[in-house]
């Protein structure tokens, strides 16, 4: 028998034994800009707490439950509003930064701009009143070069600064891409992202944006009551509009199965929900908002001068991804209150149309070797 095809099939016989579970838990932090708020911190306007110790409840947790010391979280992303008054208090910056800092050298993570995280606001356009300019300020404290990303080997690569960025997760073999985009992400920008998914042609990818969908009208009867986003935040004349970004880039990427975003909420504190749309190539894609920056149960009898505060109680996500089962369980989780939202919004699991395997076929085989060599000197 040729000696490279009894290679070969010896291979496939022992990679068949080797289990491969693929099991890992996402972080997805959304908006925080409640907690790093200047103004929601004690003191200020007479405000009777810190919000900060909500987000650094919630950033001990993830830091305490990373894979790194015996949890399940592998990787983090940040959905953007990193702050709240734009570059107008640097205290705010170095709180966010300061709070994302615990998960360095335990798991990589991946954050996004948000429209509260340009340098300031313009009223050029009077009929859109938030148009966010200048990103000096978000590249100091989060661009390619800052300490969170700088040098580090799990950050992929980059655009514009790190307006725009991605990292691969691999899992037991299993690698998954994860493409952070800047909100309404302009023309080069999705040139750039493109390159970034023929680079990586057939890794299942994981789309990060800041504003993709908006909460519509509560109709429980309407499936689709989050549509996509349509307000106009940057004065880039090639800004695309999230529609816009679904139809030139996502629904013509088969290997993306899944968007997250933040931004959009209700009055009433609602900004959870998903959404699935069908691409290209037949295959549903899920989008998954999640905003918790409307919730005021920690401090909804508070009244300061300004009246302007919302606590958002501490709450954030944790994706548990079983690909070999092809399914995501979706948790709320708030360490501050030490509790978990358990209504259909914020609790409940993806089960993908697709059979994982035969979608996304590809194998680490340097993961296999190394799992080969394991196998064979346990006998």
């Amino acid at each position: 028998m040729n000696k490279r095809i009894f290679t070969f099939g010896l291979l496939v016989v022992l990679v068949s034994g080797i289990a491969f579970s693929q099991q890992f838990t996402l972080a997805v932090i959304p908006d925080i800009q409640s907690y790093t708020n200047h103004n929601a911190q004690k003191g200020v306007w007479g405000y009777p707490l810190n919000n900060m110790d909500m987000l650094m409840a919630q950033m001990e947790y993830i830091r305490d439950n990373t894979v790194a010391n015996g949890g399940t979280i592998a990787f983090a992303v940040q959905e953007g509003d990193l702050v709240d008054n734009r570059s107008m208090f640097s205290s705010e910056w170095r709180d966010a930064s300061r709070a994302l800092m615990l998960m360095d050298g335990l798991i990589p993570y991946l954050v996004v701009p948000g429209n509260h995280d340009s340098d300031r606001w313009s009223r050029i356009d009077r009929s859109i009143p938030f148009q966010s300019v200048g990103w000096s300020t978000f590249k100091k404290y989060f661009g390619n070069e800052s300490p969170h990303f700088k040098d580090k080997k799990w950050y992929g690569g980059s655009y514009n600064d790190g307006m725009d960025s991605w990292s691969i997760l691999t899992v037991e073999g299993q690698r998954i891409l994860f493409l952070a985009l800047e909100l309404e992400t302009p023309d080069d920008a999705l040139e750039w992202a493109q390159s970034v998914i023929d680079m990586h042609k057939g890794i299942p990818t994981v789309v990060i944006t800041h504003e993709y969908l908006t909460v519509g009208a509560r109709d429980r009867e309407n499936p689709e009551y989050l549509a996509f986003g349509n307000s106009r935040n940057r004065l880039y004349a090639n800004g695309n509009s999230p529609e816009t970004v679904w139809n030139k880039f996502i629904s013509k990427n088969d290997q993306i199965f899944m968007v997250l975003c933040g931004h959009s909420y209700l009055d009433n504190g609602e900004g959870e929900g998903i959404r699935i749309d069908v691409n290209d190539y037949g295959h549903k894609v899920y989008a998954v908002l999640a905003n918790y920056q409307g919730r005021r149960e920690i401090d909804n009898s508070i009244v300061t001068r300004r009246n302007l505060i919302d606590s958002a109680d501490g709450w954030f996500r944790l994706m548990h991804f079983d690909i070999a089962k092809s399914r995501v369980r979706v948790q709320t989780y708030s360490p501050y209150l030490d509790r978990y939202e358990t209504d259909a919004d914020s609790d409940f699991t993806i089960n993908f149309d697709f059979d994982w395997k035969k979608r996304f076929p590809a194998i680490n085989f340097q993961y296999v070797y190394s799992s080969l060599g394991k196998f064979l000197s346990s006998f």
